[in-house]
């Protein structure tokens, strides 16, 4: 082999193993403030958090919760309007978790269901009542040391969201958030536990990267049914299919969640409306939330949210 054949060889080499290198861990560049990626809930209630920020910082994660009264928007006619709730603990946040950024800048935070619990999906529905909307922001901020040097919180805003059973068989989810990089809208009724033959898909969702070309970064998000908007709204089968000897967990009600993440928080939207039918078997929710998934997917589905059955984080 001549002396240039070798070069060639050895920096192809270079470039395979590089490439291989890349595919292991995702790299992604980060500003001043954290961005969460991951969110994972078990039995309704959060149980970890993940994100990026630059290396070497300490990662401190807050929230802040309210309720509300799911309806369409405000502006739009109707006799369903969204309306706020009062905050919880007087608006005021809370640090639950934190973290050291490793040497690629990734942070997490796990096992948040062992200290204070902050419930993420609601209890019971609540058509039209607080109880059936739980609105919550996460507000992570990298510090030099705790408390200090700290970035400062800017989640995006949410501006409306609805769950409407349409008709006897389809429910839907509409809502409407701004300042996020990334957002996204799911209707369930239950975990996705197919797909099997005979499986009738228990979740629908769409996301937006608002950085694409089309849009620009941090606009005005909506999802409606009918005409307007930005994009159209997901829509699910109602369905329980269970059978005397093998049961389909349901939820006991019908969900709709909203989510949106950007450089300084992110923001998480549930409400749950009656599904109006008995179930033969129920189950808690358990999801993983994607604000990306192009960052260090591993062993997750490539789903903005996976509902299935409980998970391990």
């Amino acid at each position: 082999m001549s002396h240039g054949q070798r070069v060639m060889v050895v920096a192809v080499g270079v470039v395979v193993l590089t490439g291989l290198v890349l595919r292991a861990v995702t790299v992604h560049s980060v500003g001043n403030a954290p961005l969460i990626y991951r969110v994972t809930t078990n039995n309704n209630d959060l149980d970890g958090v993940e994100g990026v920020a630059a290396p070497g910082r300490l990662v401190e994660l807050w929230y802040r919760q309210r309720n509300f009264r799911e309806g369409i928007a405000p502006a739009d006619p109707g006799q369903d309007p969204f309306s706020w709730c009062s905050w919880k603990n007087r608006g005021t946040p809370v640090q639950i978790g934190s973290a050291w950024t490793d040497s690629r800048g990734v942070w997490h935070v796990a096992n948040l269901r062992q200290s204070t619990t902050v419930m993420i999906f609601p209890s019971a529905a609540g058509d039209r009542t607080c109880q059936g909307g739980v609105y919550t922001e996460l507000l992570p901020r990298a510090c030099d040391s705790p408390g200090v040097n700290c970035s400062a919180w800017s989640p995006p805003s949410m501006h409306w969201l609805n769950v409407k059973r349409q008709n006897p068989i389809t429910a839907t989810a509409a809502g409407s958030l701004s300042g996020a990089e990334q957002a996204s809208i799911a209707v369930a009724d239950g975990p996705d536990d197919g797909p099997e033959p005979s499986s009738v898909y228990d979740v629908d969702s769409n996301g937006i990267d608002t950085t694409q070309p089309g849009f620009w970064p941090g606009q005005r998000v909506t999802w409606k049914c009918s005409a307007g908007g930005t994009a159209v709204c997901p829509s699910v089968t109602v369905h329980d299919g269970s059978t005397i000897t093998t049961p389909d967990p349901e939820y006991p009600f019908i969900l709709g969640t909203m989510q949106g993440h950007a450089a300084g928080g992110s923001i998480l939207a549930a409400a749950a409306i009656p599904r109006g039918e008995p179930l033969g078997f129920t189950v808690n929710v358990n999801v993983k939330l994607r604000g990306r998934l192009d960052i260090n997917l591993g062993c997750d589905q490539r789903k903005l949210f996976d509902f299935s059955v409980p998970l391990v984080y």
